[in-house]
């Protein structure tokens, strides 16, 4: 090859179930170089007509970034495809469990810190009392203001460690082992550690202005996952967020039926209403305050 080079990264990516749309190419277009080239590399794509052009579409999301800067050389002449191995000559092996888990430090942290939470609370553990909204420990509910004064601020975050059965803290962790893997690929474990503070302190504030102290859950860092998806797939496209739609809709949904109070007859205790529709609200706004950071930063 001339020019510059692609090589997949493998095998430290990891892979989601979903196709990736990467780039599309006019009908007229001849891809089948481009497809032998790739699959000689092990990369597993397919390549469909939709809307009147082609889709080079992929599985492994780690790729995406490297693989539509070489497409886009690519499509401008800038490479030319040399001859390359028999695709039975190379091997290639999906990345197991643990490989994923190493690209994503804060979305794991996150799960383990729930589990953590949830165990302290089956338990019914005094140290509950460390992730609380307020301080309990003195049989009665210290002022935030003191608490504040004191530095306690990590109060603002923490509840969203607090989960009540197996259940909740299952279905949570699932969402953010999807979405959340998705964000924090597409921005880096720094940036996405902010977005998680920023929204949790947003869920947890809406939560206890509405009901009080007593509520914990990752539901609200959940939803803002989905409000931040759903205005930057439409704003910024990026294939890491182009999440199905009847997903988003389906949440929106859940949402609506738990504020119904229907979900409640069926649960200890009670939904989190505030909590989903602080973190709903807070991923919009963060999405849109973001937008420019994301086109200056070339993410399209």
């Amino acid at each position: 090859m001339s020019g510059s080079t692609w090589t997949p990264k493998q095998p430290g990516g990891y892979c989601i179930l979903n196709w990736i749309a990467v780039k599309y190419f006019s009908l007229d277009q001849d891809l089948r170089e481009l497809s032998d080239y790739l699959q000689a590399r092990g990369l597993n794509h397919r390549i469909t007509e939709e809307q009147g052009q082609q889709c080079l579409w992929v599985q492994d999301e780690a790729v995406v970034p490297a693989l539509q800067e070489f497409l886009a050389q690519y499509s401008q002449g800038a490479v030319t495809l040399e001859a390359v191995p028999s695709p039975a000559a190379i091997s290639y092996s999906p990345p197991s469990l643990i490989q994923q888990a190493v690209q994503v430090p804060v979305v794991i942290a996150l799960i383990l810190l729930s589990a953590l939470g949830a165990f302290l609370v089956d338990a019914n553990s005094s140290l509950v009392n460390w992730f609380s909204f307020q301080d309990f420990s003195e049989r009665r509910l210290i002022p935030l203001n003191e608490l504040f004064a004191s530095g306690e601020l990590w109060r603002l975050v923490t509840p969203i460690f607090l989960h009540f059965g197996i259940f909740h803290v299952l279905f949570n962790s699932l969402w953010m082992w999807d979405l959340g893997r998705r964000l924090e690929y597409l921005m880096g474990p720094v940036q996405f550690l902010v977005f998680v503070i920023i929204t949790g302190a947003a869920s947890n504030l809406a939560q206890f202005f509405w009901s009080g102290p007593g509520f914990g859950g990752m539901s609200g860092v959940v939803y803002a996952l989905v409000g931040f998806i759903a205005i930057r797939q439409r704003i910024v496209p990026h294939p890491l967020v182009a999440v199905s739609p009847a997903l988003i809709g389906f949440m929106l949904f859940w949402l609506v039926l738990c504020m119904s109070g229907v979900v409640d007859y069926f649960i200890d205790g009670s939904v989190a209403n505030a909590a989903h529709l602080g973190g709903l609200i807070a991923g919009v706004v963060y999405a849109f305050a973001t937008t420019r950071f994301y086109r200056r930063q070339n993410l399209v």
